[in-house]
């Protein structure tokens, strides 16, 4: 193939863009404006930018080979990642950025992912592979936890 010189970057970038709009979904995106961490280094994003839509490739059930080439070993097939693949100009692409899926059917809810690892392809620099996580949009409310107190022994009955 050779060395990749500017202009065939840039046309590996539209194949690539092209293949999604064919191949993928079409999602909706958005990067953290002002990024915060706690004490234990979680991320808590204070905003979100406005929805972007974009065509990305969907991975949910990766091989092990592709997890292995981008060193995300998996030692049970069960604890597989999510992957994605976008676009190589994705702005602001960073961890903690939300991937939205908002699915043809209507009876199914839409499903939150946010990027918890980002790799490129070295050999054909067109786009970037994240690994994704699920995000859990419920909270537990402050009335089930002021039901919890510590003389409760019975961890299996939240509610109660």
């Amino acid at each position: 193939m050779g060395l990749l010189t500017q202009n065939d970057s840039t046309m590996f970038r539209g194949y690539f863009k092209e293949m999604a709009k064919l191949l993928g979904i079409s999602v909706i995106y958005q990067y953290p404006i002002d990024m915060q961490f706690t004490i234990y280094a979680e991320e808590v994003p204070t905003g979100f930018s406005e929805e972007e839509k974009m065509d990305i490739i969907f991975d949910e059930n990766p091989k092990i080979t592709t997890l292995r080439k981008y060193g995300w070993v998996s030692e049970i097939p069960e604890d597989k990642p999510y992957m994605a693949t976008l676009p190589f100009d994705a702005k602001n692409l960073c961890k903690g950025c939300r991937i939205t899926m908002i699915p043809p059917q209507p009876l199914a809810g839409k499903r939150i992912f946010v990027v918890t690892d980002i790799q490129a392809g070295l050999e054909f620099p067109d786009s970037w592979v994240c690994k994704l996580a699920p995000v859990f949009v419920e909270k537990v409310s402050k009335e089930k936890l002021e039901k919890y107190n510590d003389q409760n022994t019975v961890f299996m009955n939240f509610d109660a």
